[in-house]
């Protein structure tokens, strides 16, 4: 993996998480995620795996921010307040505590990344990550649902 490349798309990445979080637009924000998840997609790239890379854009760079715009046009807010800096200073806090715990549990890695191939990939989604993945399918449709019951509620 090319170290610049790395640290570019790093920056790349961190920069628009930074949009996603600090904006008071919720539709720059929903756009900035989008570039954010084709970052990410460039780092699977690098990392010698271009099926993630592929499942990667066309799941969470192009599907999540089109249904999160799909609900900000359906509720019709568009804004958001924004939060204290009391507020950024506890979360970076805790998003720190949280990531040295988890150095701190899974200690460093021992063995070098290797990707797996298609069929790799299948069989591990299809074995070890099928309840979080469904899991999380499901968290998504209830918010697309919720979004447009809480729509609808607000026509009436």
């Amino acid at each position: 993996m090319s170290v610049l490349g790395f640290a570019i798309l790093a920056g790349l990445i961190i920069a628009g998480a930074l949009v996603v979080v600090l904006s008071e637009n919720i539709v720059h924000a929903a756009v900035a995620l989008a570039f954010t998840f084709f970052f990410v997609a460039g780092l699977y790239v690098l990392l010698g795996s271009p099926l993630l890379a592929v499942i990667q854009f066309a799941v969470n760079a192009a599907a999540i921010p089109i249904l999160t715009l799909f609900i900000i046009m359906t509720t019709q807010s568009r804004r958001i307040r924004p939060a204290s800096g009391v507020f950024y200073l506890v979360a970076g806090f805790l998003a720190l505590v949280f990531l040295v715990g988890l150095w701190g549990y899974l200690g460093a890695p021992e063995t070098a990344f290797r990707p797996l191939g298609p069929e790799g990939l299948g069989v591990r989604l299809l074995t070890v990550t099928l309840l979080p993945f469904e899991v999380a399918s499901v968290l998504l449709l209830l918010a697309m649902v919720g979004a447009v019951v809480l729509a609808r509620r607000r026509e009436e």
